[in-house]
């Protein structure tokens, strides 16, 4: 790459950058008809909570506008209920979407709160106050609507108000909650609602994919079949209903819209969605977002459509977040090689070795391609085991052991896994590499010289220096976007995000078992698996999938049963007693598809530039521990 092709690089990325975040921004603040805003406050546990707020301008004062609390799964932020934030939002209801306790931006305290209990509700309740104290909120027309974990933290939050409420008829409660990819809390004999003695509209979204289906509702195998649970029994108060359905609570007779419009008022409407989709497909779903408005417009606006369901943007702010995001990707590369431009820099370059890998006849070509499965196998064999299921939430009092639990040092629950599947895999490569070099690699003439792992330790200290400065540059592209845009860069659930002050450390801690991967990978791609005399097109699909192979069939296999058979062929933790649920960790795949890739090819092109595996081992270990500390749950620590 030239100084004059890195420039103009650069020079797209940065449009793509500020483009993207600068029309992601207009669509999630309605072409200027909702402000959004950051908001941040102590709540009533001691702790901070940070929020997206959005405003719309026929709120007001005068005509005060019906309102929702919206709440975002584990290990997720406030923006990735976006979907919900914008299309509700336009249709003037005042948002809050926020950011629970211990996720995001928000802070977590390692002691119980709220007089030595834990606080279940994780800010869902201080979210629920607040909205309802802003003079254009009209209180008594609030909804609450969570994923995931987050349906666990509007009922909790739900029950609390509703409690208080007795002693303080201050207190704001709901008059509507809309669980997505979640099932009702129910009493611990399941046959009611743990809130059922108080009058509130509840919904379901369930997808008939989601992976939680049996976790969550125990009974059953398939999400399509929730309705004839017990839990679906407690909560609906009678077995079978049927989906896209509106009832009153406890009876079986279906309601037409008018009639629940009706039974609304007296807040006893029940009803089950059932869209054709899995767990986190909510966030990124047509269907479930009709779902979602109309449910509240039933319930909150007495059937009113401010606009037709059909007419939705929710998807442009994704796709113009993913135009940034695709632009931040995109800066890295070119952004170092022209650092190495200055001279400084520039004695890190070395003329690229050839590969040591020569594929000439059957034989070679036989032992190649046995080597090359061979390195596939540990990741997909091991990735589930090595996650588990990580699910540690201190302030719903549910922590599920993992191989590597979350601890004093290692605080996140979600990432710990992936040191360890680092840490195995890594050593793996090295292993099978350092035999092949010695038994096989140095017979057919290669020497150390063609590994690119020969630099001067000065020159690898200014190898990271450079790795820093490009990191940290980059960095500020994501700030600005923040900063001016409220934007990040996402694209469902794939994102990057800025990180709070009380990360930086835990980002420290997690970045040498990255680094550890991340080098040897640089190594092994580039002096293991790319083929001299091939053109380069062709190690550079070799190296993306040697990168991800093994993950992208695990995917198929696991997602290809769901999608056929509605259960996963992998639906279980392997070696965990109990039959821990792999939902979670193959979640966790679709990242591994998304990152390794780009990572891969990136090794590919600094080691093309500089000669050497260090510069793309650096900046890959950087950039890849952002990616999965930026939005991963904090569970051990205090963050205030």
């Amino acid at each position: 790459m030239t100084k004059k092709q890195s420039v103009r690089l650069i020079c797209i990325a940065l449009i793509l950058v500020f483009a993207g975040s600068f029309a992601a921004g207009m669509i999630n603040g309605s072409g200027g008809d909702v402000k959004v805003r950051n908001i941040n406050f102590v709540t009533e546990d001691g702790i901070n909570l940070h929020a997206l707020l959005y405003i719309p301008d026929s709120a007001t004062d005068s005509a005060p506008a019906p309102a929702i609390v919206s709440s975002h799964g584990y290990n997720n932020t406030a923006e990735v209920q976006g979907i919900n934030c914008v299309e509700l939002s336009r249709r003037g209801y005042v948002v809050i979407a926020i950011d629970a306790y211990w996720h995001g931006l928000s802070g977590g305290t390692s002691i119980n709160v709220d007089n030595g209990n834990v606080v279940g509700d994780m800010g869902g309740y201080a979210a629920l106050q607040y909205i309802g104290s802003l003079p254009f909120v009209d209180s008594g027309r609030i909804g609450m609507v969570g994923h995931s974990m987050g349906c666990g933290v509007i009922q909790n939050a739900a029950l609390r108000a509703f409690q208080n409420n007795e002693s303080n008829s201050q207190i704001t409660v709901p008059k509507a909650l809309l669980l997505t990819s979640n099932a009702y809390n129910t009493d611990p004999e399941v046959k009611e609602l743990a809130y059922a003695k108080y009058p509130v509209n509840v919904g379901v979204i369930y997808g008939q994919y989601d992976e939680w289906a049996e976790n969550m509702w125990i009974t059953v195998k398939k999400g399509s079949e929730i309705n004839i649970t017990p839990k679906a029994i407690a909560g609906m108060g009678f077995s079978g209903a049927e989906y896209e359905t509106y009832y009153k609570a406890g009876i079986d007779t279906p309601l037409t819209r008018e009639e629940a419009i009706d039974a609304a008022k007296d807040n006893s409407i029940r009803i089950l969605y059932s869209p054709p989709i899995d767990h986190p497909q909510v966030h990124f779903s047509s269907a479930a977002a009709r779902n979602v408005i109309e449910f509240f417009d039933v319930t909150l606006k007495a059937g009113t459509e401010t606009l037709p369901q059909s007419n939705l943007v929710w998807y442009w702010k994704e796709i113009f977040t993913f135009i940034a995001m695709v632009g931040f990707l995109l800066f890295v590369v070119p952004f170092a090689c022209l650092l190495l431009e200055a001279p400084y820099f520039k004695a890190i370059i070395m003329s690229e070795p050839k590969s040591p890998i020569v594929v000439s006849d059957s034989k070679s070509r036989l032992r190649y391609w046995l080597i090359f499965i061979l390195c596939l196998l540990p990741a997909p064999f091991l990735f589930y085991w090595a996650v588990g299921y990580p699910i540690d939430i201190a302030a719903m009092g549910r922590t599920v052991p993992t191989v590597l639990p979350a601890n004093g040092y290692f605080q996140l629950p979600a990432a710990n896994g992936l040191v360890i599947i680092n840490v195995i895999c890594g050593a793996f490569l090295l292993i099978v590499f350092t035999i092949t070099y010695r038994l096989s690699m140095v017979k057919s003439g290669a020497a150390f010289s063609d590994l690119g792992v020969k630099l001067k330790g000065g020159l690898i200290l200014r190898a990271l220096l450079l790795a820093v400065i490009t990191f940290i540059t980059t960095y500020m592209l994501l700030v600005l976007a923040n900063y001016f845009f409220l934007s990040d860069f996402r694209l469902f659930v794939f994102s990057f995000k800025t990180l709070s002050a009380a990360k930086w450390p835990i980002f420290l801690k997690y970045l040498p078992f990255f680094a550890f991967f991340f080098i040897i990978s640089s190594l092994t791609l580039n002096s293991f698996t790319r083929i001299r005399d091939r053109k380069e097109w062709v190690n550079i699909l070799l190296i993306i999938i040697a990168s991800c192979g093994g993950y992208v069939v695990l995917f198929l296999l696991d997602y290809g049963a769901l999608i056929t058979t509605g259960v996963k062929m992998f639906p279980f933790v392997p070696f965990q007693e109990g039959n821990l649920t792999s939902a979670l960790c193959g979640l966790f795949v679709w990242n591994m598809i998304f990152i390794l890739p780009l990572a891969a090819v990136a090794a590919r092109l600094l080691f093309k530039k500089t000669g050497s595996i260090w510069l793309g081992g650096f900046i890959n270990s950087l950039m890849v521990t952002l990616f999965a500390v930026s939005n991963t749950v904090i569970s051990t620590g205090t963050l205030l």
